[in-house]
C-alpha cells in the first residue's frame, strides 16, 4: 500500500487484576495504537511496550517517540508502496525500538491481508499444512503472596477450562508455590513457571528441586544476557529451559539453540521487531523438532488477535499466552 497517514494513539486500560512479577507490576497496560491509512487501504498495529522499561529497555513513552520522531517520518517519506516485507531496509539504520518496529509491521501486514482477504494466521503460516482452525488456551498467572493463594487462582483457572497454566515464581516464592500449583491443577494440566531472569547459576539446586512437578519448562530463569550459563543450567536440571527476553532475533534464537541454553523457544513477535521474523522462527523450531510457543505481553486487543494468529502457526508445538482479557 502506498502509506498517506499515520495516526499514533495512546490508551490507558484498567488491568482486571494487578499482574506482578519479578520485575514489577502492572495495574494500567498503556499502550501505543497504530493506525496507518492510504487510499482506500486501513491497518492497525499495537506497540507492545510496558509502561516502564522493566521488561526490556523499550517502555511505552520511549516507543511514541520513537515513532513520532523517526519510523513514523521514514514511513511517510517513502515513495510509491510499501509492504511489511520491505519494512526492515527502510529502518535498516535506526537500532533497537524493535516493538515500535514491530507495530508498524503489524498495521501494515493488518492493512496487505484486508486488501487481499487473507488472514494474518494464513500471513504467518503459508506453506502447507498452513495454519491451525484451533489455538488453544493458556493463562499465565503472576506473583501472589501465599501458596494458599495461588492454589486458589489456579483451581480457578483449570475450572474456567485452561489446559496449561504457568506461574511466576521468584527467590522466595518457587518450591512451596510450585508444590501448590501443581496440588491445585492435578497431573493433567500443563505446568510451566517463569522466573522473569530473577535467578543466577547460583541456584541452579533450588532450580533442579523443581524437577519433582513435572513441569512444561522453565522459562527465562537466569539474566537475559547470559546464555552459557542457561547452557549450564539446563545440563544440570531435568526441566527443560525455555528463554524468553535472551531471544531478541532470529539469529540470537538459533545461537541458543545450538550452544544448548535452551530446547524450549518462546516467540514473541514484538520482541524480535518483526512478525514474520517470528513466523521464521517457528519453521525453523518445526524444522528441528524444538518446541515453541507464543508470548504476550500483557497485551489489548489488537496484539491479542495478532498473537492467536502467530499460535496457529504449526511450529507452535506449545500452548502459547492466549487468555481472556487480562
Amino acid at each position: 500500500m502506498r502509506v498517506e497517514a499515520v495516526e499514533l494513539r495512546v490508551i490507558a486500560l484498567p488491568m482486571v487484576s494487578p499482574f506482578a512479577a519479578s520485575h514489577g507490576t502492572v495495574s494500567t497496560r498503556t499502550a501505543v495504537i497504530v493506525r496507518i491509512l492510504g487510499g482506500e487501504d486501513e491497518g492497525w498495529g499495537e506497540c507492545a511496550a510496558l509502561p516502564e522499561p522493566t521488561y526490556s529497555e523499550e517502555y511505552v513513552d520511549g516507543a511514541y517517540l520513537a515513532l513520532q520522531e523517526l519510523l513514523v517520518p521514514r514511513l511517510l517519506a517513502t515513495e510509491g508502496p510499501i509492504t511489511a516485507t520491505d519494512l526492515p531496509s527502510h529502518f535498516v539504520d535506526i537500532f533497537g525500538h524493535h516493538m515500535a518496529k514491530a507495530s508498524i509491521e503489524l498495521a501494515l501486514l493488518d492493512a496487505q491481508g484486508r486488501r487481499n482477504s487473507t488472514s494474518l494466521s494464513q500471513l504467518f503460516a503459508p506453506h502447507p499444512p498452513g495454519p491451525s482452525s484451533v489455538v488453544p488456551a493458556g493463562v499465565a498467572i503472576g506473583l501472589l503472596e501465599t501458596p494458599e493463594a495461588l492454589a486458589t487462582e489456579v483451581s480457578t483457572r483449570v475450572a474456567e477450562g485452561y489446559g496449561r497454566i504457568k506461574i511466576k515464581i521468584a527467590p522466595g516464592r518457587d518450591i512451596d508455590f510450585v508444590r501448590a500449583a501443581r496440588e491445585a491443577a492435578g497431573t493433567s494440566i500443563e505446568l510451566s513457571v517463569d522466573a522473569n531472569g530473577a535467578y543466577s547459576l547460583e541456584d541452579a539446586k533450588t532450580l533442579g528441586e523443581l524437577d519433582a512437578f513435572n513441569l512444561a519448562y522453565i522459562e527465562q530463569p537466569l539474566a537475559v544476557d547470559n546464555l552459557l550459563d542457561h547452557a549450564e543450567l539446563a545440563r544440570r536440571i531435568v526441566t527443560p529451559v525455555c528463554l524468553d527476553e535472551s531471544l531478541t532475533s532470529a539469529v540470537v534464537t538459533h545461537e541458543a539453540l545450538d550452544m544448548g541454553a535452551c530446547s524450549v523457544v518462546c516467540v514473541k513477535a514484538p520482541r524480535y521487531g518483526s512478525w514474520l521474523e517470528a513466523a521464521s522462527v517457528l519453521d525453523h523450531c518445526s524444522g528441528l523438532g524444538i518446541d515453541a510457543w507464543v508470548g504476550g505481553m500483557l497485551d489489548c486487543g489488537i496484539g491479542r488477535a495478532a498473537n492467536i494468529a502467530l499460535a496457529a502457526h504449526p511450529g507452535a508445538t506449545l500452548t502459547g499466552d492466549i487468555a481472556a482479557t487480562a
